[in-house]
């Protein structure tokens, strides 16, 4: 018998078209009456079609928004997806779909896409790579080959549909990158196959992927039943593995907590508030986690991004004798403080407890922080105050870094400097903003940023991946409450541009900023400094970027509200005007081409 969603298919002929029979047509409605009357019998024993399972569990898990771009092994999925309780959100590139994804997992607790099999998912695999190592549960749902098309393929050498010539090619290109991948080939599997990798992305917070051999998208198997409910991922902690926390933290004479997203990923951040709190101690977050915690609370010294970050903030958390980080994820950015820190670190988070230089002992990090707080209150610290920053303005956190002026070349640039930018959005952003940075010179004063509130910074600073802040910024849009911020580099931005179409479409309320200085700026500070000082010689050719006028781009891709400015003064009125648009904005902010944030001029 032929399945619900490949009936659908037939109905869609036009009985007016002469290759259609009158015979044909009783044909198909006495079968439509016969699978009507089928489709009732197995929905009263407690089957579902392939496609809804898969939509009624993300549903089960807060899931609204399902993203993608269409396709002919994942079509049935949209289709189910939009007759039910999902809004499908098709993006303009397949890349765009993984970002908007992934800025909704990471901000609404897990994102969703399905993508065209080859062509279409293999396009994401920066987008999950990034999601993998900083934790973001993603499921990928991909419609793979039929066994039809791989015997077809194997005994007569034609290739089916964006096929590599390999059975398994995208299954192998996707395991290394997500920490569960199966690949379902008959219609009973996928009920086992999607909760397993449903419960994975929650325990560990990162991608899986999820194969359906195409012709199983009209196949009905077990309705869901019950809910899917992740375990700890590691064992209790054993008393003497809490008793040698605590012994560290009471004869520490400076120490510290380092607040990583991690405490966010694990709805941790309660308990970790809780403890600081007790302990009485001065906390810092990593970049990645910078405002997983409220920084208007007590004690707050700032965000720490290893050796660019302030000196006063640097002498704090490397001058500490006791390091306590939870949940961080520690990027290259951050082999100083654990190589020059090792006997005072201490790491606690999903994958246990490492105390100094020690292996890490597997124990559950919420269990681990529940017996720490317990005994908290005998530990506390008496220099809180005076690690504690004495006022949260932009220009008050950055106040201890050299004043290192800018170079001749530079005064005589127009634009707007970085600092500038990042002090006015400072001063503009509430508790209703999200800020979303990417990869680009802006991401150091971006740490200085005064965030009102918790959970109010998107950036993948460990990944760093350039354009990643304009795609996220759309499903971040649809996960959470907060307006997205977004700050981008124009070498980011030409990477992603299309998203401003999604957010036209949805009429999300994006704010973008790019940042056009003209070239691939962080990767000429990195490999030729030099050059910001003025020597006299043009950008490497391969830095250099093709003008855009971003803001008639906008235009275009029904962005009404976007605009071109110069000026400090001319930015400042814009933002305002942005931030109270209903719809999308974009303002194409002219940077000097020389200009260098302060910590990092030579």
């Amino acid at each position: 018998m032929i399945g619900l969603w490949r009936l659908q298919e037939e109905l869609r002929m036009d009985p007016t078209d002469p290759t259609l029979s009158r015979r044909g047509l009783v044909a198909v409605s006495m079968a439509a009456v016969a699978l009507g009357a089928a489709a009732t019998e197995a929905q009263a024993a407690g089957t579902v079609t392939v496609p809804d399972y898969i939509v009624e569990r993300l549903h089960g898990l807060g899931v609204r928004h399902l993203f993608g771009v269409p396709g002919a092994t994942c079509d049935p999925l949209f289709e189910a997806a939009q007759a039910g309780p999902l809004e499908v959100v098709v993006t303009s590139s397949d890349l765009d779909a993984g970002y908007a994804a992934d800025g909704y997992a990471r901000t609404a607790g897990i994102g969703a896409v399905a993508l065209t099999y080859g062509v279409g998912a293999r396009t994401i695999l920066p987008v999950v790579g990034g999601a993998y190592a900083e934790r973001s549960p993603m499921l990928i749902v991909n419609g793979g080959p039929s066994p039809e098309d791989l015997r077809l393929q194997n005994e007569l050498g034609t290739l089916f549909s964006h096929s590599d010539g390999t059975d398994d090619g995208d299954l192998r290109a996707f395991q290394p990158v997500t920490a569960y991948a199966r690949r379902v080939t008959r219609a009973s599997e996928l009920p086992e196959v999607l909760d397993a990798a449903l419960r994975t992305a929650l325990e560990q917070q990162r991608p899986v992927y999820v194969e359906v051999a195409r012709n199983l998208w009209w196949s009905r198997c077990t309705a869901p039943s019950g809910a899917i409910q992740p375990v700890p991922v590691g064992p209790p902690p054993e008393e003497a593995l809490l008793a040698r926390i605590q012994q560290r933290l009471a004869v520490a004479r400076r120490p510290i907590v380092l607040a990583g997203v991690g405490l966010r990923r694990f709805g941790l951040q309660d308990t970790a508030a809780a403890l600081i709190e007790a302990l009485g101690v001065p906390w810092a977050t990593t970049m990645l986690g910078k405002a997983v915690l409220d920084e208007n609370s007590g004690g707050f010294a700032g965000v720490y991004a290893g050796t660019r970050s302030v000196p006063e903030l640097r002498d704090i958390v490397e001058g500490s004798d006791c390091v306590l980080a939870l949940g961080c994820v520690f990027g290259r950015q951050y082999r100083h403080l654990v190589t020059r820190s090792t006997n005072s670190l201490m790491r606690v988070d999903v994958d246990g407890v490492r105390i100094a230089n020690e292996p890490a002992v597997s124990a559950d990090q919420g269990a681990v922080l529940d017996g720490m707080l317990a005994s908290a209150a005998s530990l506390a610290s008496e220099w809180r105050e005076t690690a504690a920053l004495p006022a949260l303005d932009f220009a008050t956190r950055r106040a201890s870094l050299p004043k290192r002026p800018h170079p001749a070349v530079r005064q005589s640039e127009a634009g707007i400097g970085y600092d500038t930018v990042m002090a006015l959005l400072s001063e503009r952003l509430t508790d209703e903003h999200l800020l979303v940075t990417d990869t680009s010179l802006s991401m150091y004063p971006a740490a200085e940023v005064h965030i009102r509130g918790r959970d109010g910074v998107l950036c993948n600073a460990v990944w760093a991946s350039i354009g990643y802040s304009v795609g996220a910024s759309v499903g971040a849009a649809l996960g959470q409450s907060r307006r997205p911020v977004v700050v981008c580099g124009d070498g980011g931005f030409q990477m992603t541009c299309q998203a401003l179409s999604s957010m036209a479409r949805h009429e999300l309320p994006n704010v973008v900023l790019v940042l056009d200085n003209g070239l691939y700026g962080i990767e000429q500070w990195l490999l030729d400094k030099a050059w910001y000082a003025g020597n006299g010689r043009p950008p490497r050719a391969h830095f250099a970027l093709q003008p855009w006028r971003y803001d008639a781009l906008a235009q275009a891709m029904g962005v009404e509200h976007a605009v071109r400015v110069e000026t400090a003064e001319a930015l400042a009125t814009a933002l305002d005007a942005s931030l109270t648009h209903p719809g999308p904005s974009l303002l194409s902010v002219r940077v000097p081409p020389h200009d260098l944030p302060q910590e990092l001029r030579a």
